[in-house]
């Protein structure tokens, strides 16, 4: 039996109840034979999958002394069993810990709870005779053996149900997420160059670029990371927007992509990489969602979601993986919001392998919001400046443009612009008046060139 199947087969084996706890009873620690340990107990006042695992996890946090990061969750068929695997970094420098959450719940009879948990390094080998462990107590305890026991064949021969790496309520729309083969890697903290932000690698992951929290990481093995990359978007039917003109092939102008706002991430992250696409004049990739999630707002009217896709770039590099969190902000000036994206991208041979390293370096991005924000300040400054200087430049463009046309209708239409310096003014006559005046008073009257006409007088 795999992992997978072997998660799906625990659901049954923590059918309520699993133990003797009472109300606040203490929780059962039971240290396995053959390594790691298991940790169940009642939860009585649970009657949710979400309310009853929450417990756990904050069990999870307190004895490990650490908060542990989600590397896949999984749930039973009739959605009152829950099941998650994670993995933890106790403080002090002591080894990583990978587990095995169980959760379920019934209307009728009170929750349950268990923790099977191990070294990060020899969980894979030690989660199975825990699993049977769990069983064996279960049973000893009377809670329903033939019941778990049917249940357990009957989920050791189903497909189960799956979600994306964040929770069990991720829309599924075609293959599978995947699952994690291996534990994840033992990362390094890195922090980036212009001091924005810091983030977990893995060995071998590099840094090529960062600024203001945007930063681009190569992995050793084709893997591609990018966070906090934003995305500047217009509402295409704000009215405000159309201020601001198109690009090329009516296009959205410079950097900007049309995207109305309220889509869903999925649908904004697919329609941003195709327009990005569009004005390199390269095929967009191909993107096959596996599992879609929104995750809870920001409390300030943002939306996030969290994307896992089969990608093709078409660029001979061959299919991958992506994991990709979408940050939708609230409406701005001219009809515009702001969209910022988070991905790691996999090759698909290595997908399993490096899954539940993904999902740790998720949870080890840090922006530092001073260094950040100064750079952006900074980058606004510039981009102000360059947009006065070209504007600048425009308008005397404009100036030299105006003066030479009317000088050349002057020329065609025989008429001189002339200069009274003691009335301090400026005339236009005709050549032969000009030619006079200058004649008769060279003192007072003098013709003015093109180059000094005085715009909103003679042009």
């Amino acid at each position: 039996m795999n992992l997978r199947r072997l998660i799906l087969s625990a659901l049954f084996i923590v059918s309520p109840p699993i133990g003797v706890a009472q109300s606040n009873g203490p929780v059962t620690i039971i240290d396995n034979p053959g390594g790691g340990s298991i940790a169940y107990a009642e939860l009585p006042l649970q009657h949710t999958v979400q309310g009853a695992m929450g417990k756990v996890l904050q069990y999870v946090s307190q004895r490990f002394g650490a908060r542990p990061q989600v590397d896949r969750v999984m749930k039973s068929p009739d959605g009152n069993s829950l099941a998650l695997t994670f993995t933890v970094q106790p403080p002090n420098g002591g080894q990583e810990i990978t587990g095995l959450a169980l959760v379920a719940v019934s209307e009728s009879k009170p929750g349950a709870g268990a923790v099977l948990s191990d070294q990060s390094d020899r969980f894979r080998t030690t989660i199975k005779p825990m699993l049977k462990h769990l069983q064996q107590e279960a049973i000893a305890k009377g809670g329903g053996s033939a019941q778990a026991t049917a249940s357990a064949s009957s989920a050791s021969t189903s497909s189960g149900s799956t979600s994306g790496p964040a929770s069990t309520s991720a829309t599924k729309r075609s293959g599978s997420p995947p699952a994690p083969s291996a534990p994840a890697a033992t990362l390094h903290q890195t922090p980036f160059p212009d001091g924005s932000g810091a983030i977990g690698l893995p060995e071998g992951w590099r840094i090529t670029s960062a600024h203001a929290g945007d930063v681009i990481v190569q992995g050793p093995h084709g893997e591609g990371l990018r966070f906090g990359m934003p995305v500047s978007v217009l509402d295409p039917r704000n009215p405000q927007s159309q201020t601001l003109g198109h690009g090329p092939g009516g296009t959205a102008p410079g950097n900007f992509v049309y995207i109305p706002f309220g889509t869903d991430g999925a649908t904004a992250f697919k329609s941003a990489i195709a327009q990005f696409s569009q004005k390199q004049r390269k095929p967009p990739p191909s993107i096959d969602y596996t599992a879609v999630k929104e995750l809870p707002n920001d409390g300030k009217g943002g939306r996030n979601y969290f994307l896992v896709a089969n990608v093709d770039a078409h660029d001979g590099k061959g299919a991958a993986v992506a994991w990709t969190q979408v940050g939708i902000g609230v409406p701005l000036a001219l009809g515009g919001y702001q969209m910022t994206f988070y991905q790691v991208t996999v090759p698909a041979a290595q997908a399993d392998q490096e899954a539940a390293t993904v999902g740790k370096i998720f949870g080890s991005y840090q922006l530092n919001a001073g260094v950040a924000g100064g750079e952006i300040q900074a980058d606004t400054q510039l981009t102000t400046k360059i947009f006065q200087s070209t504007m600048s430049s425009i308008r005397h463009a404009e100036d030299v443009s105006d003066r030479q046309t009317q000088a050349e209708s002057d020329f065609l239409r025989g008429n001189t612009v002339i200069r009274d310096t003691e009335l301090n003014g400026h005339g236009r006559v005709s050549d032969d008046v000009a030619d006079a005046l200058v004649h008769a008073d060279p003192n007072r009257y003098e013709v003015v060139p093109p180059s000094q006409y005085i715009q909103g007088i003679d042009y």
